[in-house]
């Protein structure tokens, strides 16, 4: 799967796609000082054999502790495309995982309320040492998931892989005015119009002539995804990830202030497109909150 995705996005660019740095290990100091400060990615290898999560976390697993629990999924890509969630029982939507059969996609599942014994098995103080709030989510997916073209516009991020592999482009902030901003609205984010399994040369032409990073994230692997960069994920297998979003005292208070009224606007239609990641069509046909 990955080399016939590999081809296709670089079939759309006139540059060639530019390796991820990587690195074995790194400290928390130069990991601040040669990357956090700097907003420069960087994949770290082998920095999660500590982590209690590679040991215990499968699908078996959450079957075991999720039993009685319900949670959102969507199906597709939401940035791009159709906002489609839907609620119910988590092990409902494992089962439809499992069967690799499916756009079935637990994303973004809030740990600390889902499952906050969670928070023991993870370790991201390589940026939570260096911010002041952090928020770490769960995402489990079948292959061929896609996270479309957006940034984090307020947080610093660290994806993490625990089973399966994921496949990352990124693309730097200096090149956001020729990424096609969306005018979708989506909490914390800004997406892109530029879609990748839909590719629109006419619309996006400017987008061929950019520098586009990737790479590979396997088990026990994780990516730094700086404040503002560009990135675009897809699943290659059924994976099992947890990121982290880490928040420094300005952003922290801007999360307290100006993103809180404007998510409070938009509840109630006041601020931004109606056309958003964050509220859905429900069966009633009533325009609801995830």
């Amino acid at each position: 799967m990955e080399k016939e995705i590999i081809k296709r996005v670089q079939n759309i660019l006139n540059n060639p796609l530019q390796d991820i740095k990587t690195i074995d290990k790194i400290s928390h100091d130069d990991f601040f000082n040669n990357y956090l400060k700097k907003n420069t990615p960087v994949k770290i290898t082998r920095m999660m054999d500590h982590w209690k999560a590679t040991e215990l976390w499968s699908l078996d697993y959450f079957e075991k502790i999720g039993k009685d629990k319900e949670t959102y999924m969507y199906k597709g890509n939401i940035r791009q495309n159709d906002t489609n969630w839907q609620f119910g029982a988590f092990q409902d939507y494992l089962n439809e995982i499992r069967s690799e059969n499916t756009d079935t996609y637990l994303g973004n599942m809030p740990i600390a309320q889902m499952f906050p014994e969670l928070l023991e098995h993870v370790d991201f103080s390589l940026i939570s040492k260096n911010t002041v709030r952090n928020s770490t989510s769960l995402w489990i997916g079948p292959p061929g998931t896609l996270t479309g073209w957006h940034t984090d516009r307020l947080a610093n991020n660290i994806l993490a892989l625990i089973e399966g592999r994921k496949l990352v482009f990124l693309v730097s902030p200096k090149d956001s005015k020729d990424m096609y901003p969306s005018e979708k609205y989506e909490p914390g984010s800004r997406l892109s119009d530029v879609n990748m399994e839909n590719f629109d040369e006419n619309k996006h032409a400017a987008f061929k002539d950019l520098n586009v990073q990737y790479t590979i994230i396997n088990p026990g692997e994780m990516l730094f995804i700086p404040q503002t960069w560009w990135h675009c994920v897809y699943g290659l297998d059924i994976s099992i990830s947890s990121n982290n979003f880490a928040f420094t005292p300005i952003d922290n208070f801007k999360m307290k202030t100006s993103e809180l009224i404007k998510r409070k606007l938009h509840s109630v239609g006041l601020f931004g497109s109606k056309d958003c990641v964050c509220h859905y069509v429900n069966n009633e046909g009533k325009r609801v909150r995830r």
